[in-house]
This record gives structure tokens, sequence and C-alpha cells, in this order.
């Protein structure tokens, strides 16, 4: 009988720059959003609409993240910068995407369970994380 499981030295599931993007603009309307990842940060920038009173006006944001912590299944991340202006309107109106994304008080979480890629690995959670250029490593283990 064999002792060999997947999960001894962990699994390791990639989410590029192009599957954050999508999220976002799948559950994002009228934003055009890009997504940079270096080896310490995530950048987001790109434009977003937003309404005061009665106009609209699209605004264009530049916004970095750090990673912070890990919570079984869920990345915490700092937001470290806002440009041009740091509104919580446009923070949430990019980061509150349940199940992928939440934000309170300066801090996003990414739930990576709700990714598609996770989801088909049932147990595990996150033992570590590498931000490398275009990407985001994750490596599950139980």
């Amino acid at each position: 009988m064999s002792t060999f499981s997947p999960f001894k030295n962990g699994i390791t599931i990639t989410l590029t720059e192009a599957m954050i993007e999508k999220i976002i603009r799948r559950k994002s309307y009228g934003q055009d959003i890009k997504v940079e990842i270096t080896p310490k940060h995530i950048v987001l920038s790109g434009t977003t609409e937003v309404k005061k009173m009665m106009f609209k006006k699209n605004v264009a944001f530049r916004i970095t993240l750090k990673p912070v912590s890990v919570e079984k299944r869920t990345i915490l991340f700092e937001l470290v910068e806002m440009e041009p202006i740091d509104r919580k309107i446009i923070n949430q109106k990019i980061f509150n995407r349940p199940p992928f994304f939440e934000f309170e008080k300066r801090t996003i979480k990414m739930n990576v369970n709700a990714w598609n890629i996770v989801r088909k690995i049932p147990v595990g959670t996150i033992k570590s994380y590498e931000l490398v250029e275009g990407a985001l490593k994750m490596k599950l283990t139980l």
C-alpha cells in the first residue's frame, strides 16, 4: 500500500494577470482595467465611471496592492497606494466582487476558493504564496 499523497509537498496553482482582469471585468460595467503583477505588488490601472449627484465622469486610477497574510483559502492584500485620489467609492466599485473579492478598511480579501482552478481541489489551505512577474503562485497543502 502506497503512502504517496499529492499534497505532501503541496499543489502549486497559478493565477495570471489575465485571469484576475477577466474576473474584475466580468463583474464591472463600463470599467477598463489592466492588472500588472510584479514580484512586490499587484497594480491595477484603468478608468471607472463615478456618479456624483447627477453627473457621471470617467476617472482614471492606479491602485497598488501588497499581499500581507493568508487565512485558509483567502489572501489578504493591503491597499498601499491609490492615485490620483484615494476614494472609498472607487475602491468599493472595483473590489466589491463577491465571492472573488471583498473590500473593507483598506484591505482586499481575495477568496481563491471562488476560482474554478482552485475549486477543483476540494481540500487543503494556502500554505504559501508568491508574486512573480505576471502571476500569483500559491501552494495548497493539507
